[in-house]
């Protein structure tokens, strides 16, 4: 999973974890609220039922606040809770309007549990509320009562379509902040935070693996000029088609961000000293060799590249950058438009 997608679902989830303890504590309330109700209307099972959900609800407070694998567990009070409902409904004595619960189905179910499943799960549940009416009251299926019957059908089906459309409305527009979050509005490369995201990520699986992680810093040579002479507008031009060629010559598990101004830095998953050398170099000689041409405006282009190696280096990624900005010093110093790595 990318980067942006996992943070994408990490903030869905928490989330989803807040709204759940919220639903867990109303419905520990409600509990009581009706094992009071119910058994003073003679109602025992229900009674029993409403209690031991409430007790259940406390319970489960408890391991919703840590849990990992929080979809499970939303089932597993989602799925009673439902089930509850269908059988408030279904037992007799209890009032038609239990029905009105069934419109909080789509909208719980899509806000807890995302677009797919949580319209799989409204949709079971609402045909089964559906159902269980029309058993419990076939008056309604009368000529008399059929535009009832309809208008519940129809203002269920309008419920059910609102959650699914906010629901997806609502992921395209976490997603689309995830991006403008984790990305440099010039260039659409990474930003420092994606960076250090996936750093954390590739360190992980290279500690798993035992395979080699590298970092570039690279620095463009001379921008100040560039700037000087042709102007910022001309200048941002340059850092983007910059950008461009990286994302050519760079393979699709490879990373590279602009960590601001014309400073760039690329992180090399199972990739080696020698064979990250070998790729600084021909990102270096792809930058020397493709000028920015923007008739009437050509601008040569070169860089300086430090090369750090995981472990190594360092351990964290700020070692790591600082090893590679002291080698990028080190390549200015010796000249400018060369690789060090130490």
């Amino acid at each position: 999973m990318g980067t942006i997608e996992t943070l994408d679902v990490e903030g869905a989830q928490a989330q989803r974890r807040t709204l759940l303890k919220a639903l867990l504590i109303i419905t520990c309330l409600a509990g009581a609220l009706f094992f009071v109700i119910n058994t003073k209307r003679g109602l025992h099972l229900l009674a029993t039922i409403e209690l031991v959900t409430g007790i259940a609800s406390m319970m489960l407070y408890v391991v919703v606040r840590r849990t990992r694998n929080l979809r499970i567990w939303t089932l597993v009070y989602l799925l009673p809770f439902f089930t509850i409902m269908m059988v408030a409904m279904y037992l007799p004595g209890t009032s038609p309007t239990v029905f009105l619960w069934v419109y909080i189905i789509p909208v719980i179910s899509h806000l807890l549990l995302g677009l797919r499943l949580g319209f799989a799960v409204a949709v079971f549940f609402m045909l089964t509320a559906f159902g269980i009416f029309v058993l419990k009251h076939p008056r309604f299926l009368h000529e008399f009562h059929f535009v009832s019957l309809a208008n519940i059908l129809i203002s269920c089906a309008v419920a059910l379509a609102f959650a699914y459309v906010y629901e997806r409305g609502s992921e395209k527009a976490r997603a689309g902040l995830m991006v403008i979050a984790t990305t440099d509005p010039l260039t659409r490369l990474a930003n420092l935070y994606r960076f250090r995201e996936s750093f954390q990520q590739e360190r992980h699986r290279a500690e798993r693996y035992g395979s080699d992680l590298t970092l570039l810093v690279l620095d463009l040579d001379y921008f100040k000029k560039v700037n000087d002479t042709h102007g910022h507008a001309v200048g941002d031009q340059v850092l983007i088609h910059v950008a461009d060629l990286l994302r050519q010559r760079l393979r699709a598990s490879d990373l590279v961000c602009r960590v601001g101004g014309e400073e760039f830095t690329v992180l090399l998953p199972d990739t080696g000293l020698d064979e990250a050398i070998k790729v600084a170099d021909s990102l270096r000689c792809l930058i020397r060799d493709t000028p920015y041409r923007e008739n009437p405006v050509t601008v040569p282009l070169s860089c300086s590249i430090g090369v750090a190696l995981w472990r190594r280096d360092g351990e964290t990624l700020e070692q790591l950058m600082e090893t590679g900005d002291k080698r990028l010093y080190q390549a200015k110093l010796a000249g400018r438009d060369r690789v060090e790595s130490g």
